[in-house]
């Protein structure tokens, strides 16, 4: 992670704001996305570089908040994300090795959500693990129709 270049930091209700445009949390109301946003931490990305590494054991996701990146294995392409998009949800559900890698296509600046802060939230507000499940699913769905388009 490096600093792309000098931008001020985003207010807890640009954060809050930001979090809500992004569908895993898009029904939780904004007292309570207030807290995330006030433990997440926000991390910019040059283009080219790794946001996250195929097989790196972490227990964090990232919710994009400007910019793109590229979900990879290898050289094969995944799926392209912007904003409102998240990556690395399931390891926040349970932690493992990443199953791909995640490179920045620009500049690009997002919101790091640790599993601690998602783990409080899941208590306090249940549904929202219908939220993850639905995101969940509809990666994989996508994932594999991509990979049909590709045979």
């Amino acid at each position: 992670m490096t600093d792309v270049a000098p931008a001020p930091a985003l207010g807890i209700v640009e954060r809050v704001a930001a979090l809500h445009r992004v569908q895993l949390f898009a029904d939780i109301p904004g007292r309570v996305l207030a807290a995330v946003a006030e433990a997440a931490r926000e991390e910019r990305f040059a283009a080219g570089e790794t946001v996250m590494e195929e097989g790196a054991v972490e227990a964090h996701l990232y919710a994009i908040v400007e910019g793109a990146v590229r979900v990879h294995r290898g050289e094969r392409t995944i799926v392209e994300l912007g904003p409102c998009a998240t990556v690395g949800e399931l390891a926040v559900l349970l932690p493992g090795p990443r199953t791909a890698s995640v490179t920045a296509l620009e500049p690009t600046h997002v919101l790091r959500v640790d599993q601690e802060v998602l783990d409080d939230l899941l208590v306090d507000w249940p549904e929202l693990a219908q939220g993850v499940i639905s995101e969940l699913v509809a990666r994989l769905r996508a994932n594999a129709e991509h990979a049909d388009r590709s045979s």
